[in-house]
């Protein structure tokens, strides 16, 4: 899958090229939905697929306070998209002059002449242009006079709930995983970088990856069990995650560390793919280090114990 970092580095042009344009700020079902749409349909008429989405969330430009924090980062949107099969993914800037273009020169400048679009696919709420005053009406008219094909993608519902990012980001923060996956259709995860941290796991005898904090919803502070995949590799390893603020060795400092079993080599630099699979349980302090060693002893002995349970009744985490 080609990555374009800014409308800018767009530098060759696709026949029949399907676009799916959205935010996209976590990849749930309902996005899913408008961007199988574009693969389908690319496939259908012998052209190649594209998701025109952003780096960071539009609300951002407006006021950062107020911006939801994104469901997926970039690197996590990339992973999703890769399995999904999008041919390509461009990450708009969306600054001043991008907010500020009219319907008109968005379809006519990005959509017709920069990408070349023949079909778009958009959900049912899609709005743009300035002050996002134009809504997927007006951009199936303007499409029209471009020879663009504009698809509304109807919501895509659960139940009786309309399937949103919104809903998503409050189920994370609640701690509620399983109904997230529900939702989203996978497992929660994260995706980081290994970075240097201050190596106290270690002086335990439970050494730790660090993963580099990023500006995106994580779930509650608290022990998990997990499964990883190291970057290099292509199979998964168990692991306990650390997500908090570590209270006992660095109090007040957030942080994600990794805990892999049976597992101490150099990965520093590396990305770690890490599927969040259980609570185990809260984040406390502890009086001592001794005291800190034994529990985290037992959320080993409990990881392996469930796993070890999950494995013999066939199950995969």
């Amino acid at each position: 899958m080609k990555v374009i970092n800014g409308i800018e580095e767009i530098s060759e042009s696709y026949d029949n090229l399907c676009v799916a344009i959205g935010t996209f700020d976590g990849i749930h079902y309902g996005h899913r939905q408008v961007i199988e749409a574009t693969i389908n349909k690319a496939k259908e008429i012998g052209g190649k697929s594209l998701v025109f989405t952003f780096e960071h969330h539009p609300l951002e430009l407006v006021n950062k306070d107020i911006a939801p924090k994104l469901i997926n980062s970039k690197i996590e949107k990339i992973h999703i998209l890769e399995q999904i099969g999008v041919d390509a993914v461009l990450f708009a800037k969306f600054d001043r002059e991008f907010a500020g273009l009219s319907p008109n020169d968005f379809v006519e400048s990005i959509l017709k002449e920069k990408l070349g679009a023949k079909e778009v696919f958009v959900g049912f709420n899609f709005s743009f242009g300035k002050g996002g005053a134009a809504n997927v009406d007006k951009l199936a008219q303007i499409g029209k006079i471009y020879g663009i094909n504009v698809n509304k993608v109807e919501p895509y519902q659960i139940g009786n709930k309309v399937v949103s990012s919104t809903i998503i980001r409050k189920l994370i923060n609640d701690g509620k995983l399983e109904e997230v996956e529900k939702y989203l259709g996978y497992p929660v995860f994260i995706i980081g970088e290994v970075v240097h941290g201050k190596k106290l796991g270690r002086l335990l005898g439970y050494p730790t990856a660090n993963l580099k904090i990023l500006n995106k919803v994580y779930p509650p502070y608290g022990i998990y069990g997990a499964k990883v995949m190291i970057e290099g590799e292509n199979f998964e390893r168990d692991a306990l995650v650390n997500i908090g603020q570590n209270p006992t060795l660095k109090p007040g400092e957030k942080s994600v560390e990794v805990h892999i079993l049976d597992f101490d080599k150099y990965i520093y630099g590396k990305e770690l793919v890490v599927k969040i699979v259980k609570f185990l349980r809260n984040e406390k302090k502890f009086n001592s280090m001794d005291e800190l060693k034994k529990v985290i002893r037992n959320d080993v002995l409990e990881w392996r114990e469930y796993l070890k349970k999950g494995s013999q009744n066939g199950n995969k985490s």
